[in-house]
Formats: C-alpha cells, sequence, structure tokens
C-alpha cells in the first residue's frame, strides 16, 4: 500500500483501489469521497460494474458503501443476490442492475475515531464466504488508503494546485449535474443539501427515470420544476 501512495498524484486513486482489491484477492474496486452526504465524490471505479455499483448507491443514497461510511464500520455482502433486508430499495436494484456482481466489501476511509474521508468498495463476479483474515486485509488497506489520500490532497493544497482525481467525462455526465442541482435546490426552495438530494432521488425513484435525467429538469426549468414539486 505505501507503494502505492507513491508517483503521479492524478493516478493515486487507482493505484489505492487496485491495492484494496488485491489485498482481499477481489475483481473490481471504487473510490470515493464524501460518499453519506450530497457531496459525494467519485475517484475511481475500475470496471463498468463497479461504475454501476457507484452510480447505483449515489442515486438511491444507500448500500454498503454509504453504510460503510455512515457507521465507520467495514460492511460485507457475501451474496448480492440474496435478501438485502438492509437496504430495502438498493437491494431488488442492486439484484436487478447488477447481475455480474456476486459480493462486495464496503471499507470506511477513516480519518479518526469518529470521522471519515470516504469509502472503498471491492467487488468480486461470484458469491463467496469471506475468510476473516481476508477482511481483515482490507480494513488495514482501507486505513493506509485513507491516509495516503489525506496527505497527498494535503501536499497537493500547498503547492496551489488539486490533483484530477475524478474521471471527468463521467462526472460531467452524472454526478456534475446532479450536485449544480442540489444547490439550485436549495436557493430556489431554502432547503438543505440533503433535501434537496432526497426530493431529487425520490422523483427518479418513482418515475423510474435516471438521477442525471431528473437534475437536468431541475437546471432547464428550476421554477417550474418546483412548482410541480410542491403541488
Amino acid at each position: 500500500m505505501f507503494e502505492a501512495a507513491e508517483g503521479d498524484p492524478a493516478c493515486l486513486p487507482r493505484r489505492l483501489c487496485e491495492a484494496v482489491r488485491e489485498s482481499v484477492s477481489m475483481d473490481a474496486a471504487t473510490l470515493s469521497l464524501f460518499t453519506d452526504t450530497p457531496h459525494r465524490q467519485l475517484l475511481c471505479a475500475t470496471s463498468d460494474a463497479a461504475l454501476r455499483l457507484e452510480k447505483l448507491q449515489f442515486g438511491l443514497g444507500e448500500g454498503p458503501c454509504v453504510t460503510a461510511a455512515r457507521t465507520g464500520d467495514k460492511v460485507v455482502v457475501n451474496d448480492l443476490h440474496q435478501d438485502l433486508t438492509g437496504w430495502p430499495v438498493f437491494g431488488p436494484c442492486a439484484q436487478d442492475g447488477l447481475p455480474d456482481v456476486g459480493a462486495i466489501y464496503a471499507f470506511p476511509l477513516r480519518l479518526d475515531a469518529r470521522r471519515t474521508l470516504g469509502a472503498v468498495d471491492v467487488l468480486c463476479h461470484r458469491a463467496l464466504d469471506p475468510d476473516p483474515e481476508i477482511v481483515e486485509r482490507g480494513v488495514i488497506a482501507a486505513r493506509a488508503a485513507s491516509q495516503a489520500l489525506l496527505r497527498t490532497y494535503q501536499e497537493t493544497v500547498e503547492q496551489g494546485e488539486l490533483p484530477r482525481w475524478e474521471p471527468a467525462d463521467i462526472l460531467d455526465s452524472y454526478w456534475g449535474p446532479t450536485h449544480a442541482a442540489v444547490g439550485v435546490l436549495v436557493v430556489q426552495l431554502d432547503i438543505t443539501a440533503e433535501e434537496a438530494l432526497s426530493r431529487m432521488r425520490a422523483r427518479a425513484f418513482g418515475t423510474g427515470r435516471p438521477l442525471p435525467e431528473v437534475a437536468e429538469d431541475v437546471l432547464n426549468d428550476p421554477s417550474g420544476w418546483c412548482a410541480a414539486a410542491a403541488g
């Protein structure tokens, strides 16, 4: 993990994703900051399945990595296609939308005993029973990843510029409009960012549309969207 922290800062998230993934012998990984907040920031998704998992959890506001970031504890899903009672919305949506994912381990990126920086997910294509020793390796790797991210962030801030940690094309088409729409609703409706995102998620889920499409509705006609929502 220490080797993964070295080199070009712009490539740091992918190196950390791969290091955590290898530590638990999984197939793919994701890395995000502010995971359980409206300001969630994707840093890396190493496969299409990993990206679909990220979009699903962000769109619904629940799932393994959201829980891991919120509680500060690891979350292990042995078989994604069994009953996921802890996530009444994410469970059935994941079973339908992630047919190629069997198991998910989520680890918080801890800053200290009370705060988390984000979360890392590792995915396996098949269901599996976790080895406690392997899971503990993932906990240690995630802890090292959070330290590497924080250290690099602080160093680059001191130098006056930030690395491009995000896949810009993906963020521009998915996360970007959503964050912008949240800001619009905060101003238009005088509500919190949490409430704004919650309303957009409810509209997306209720209409069966992707969250970015709902965000585009807000951005294209904020007054009309707010009036319809109030009605």
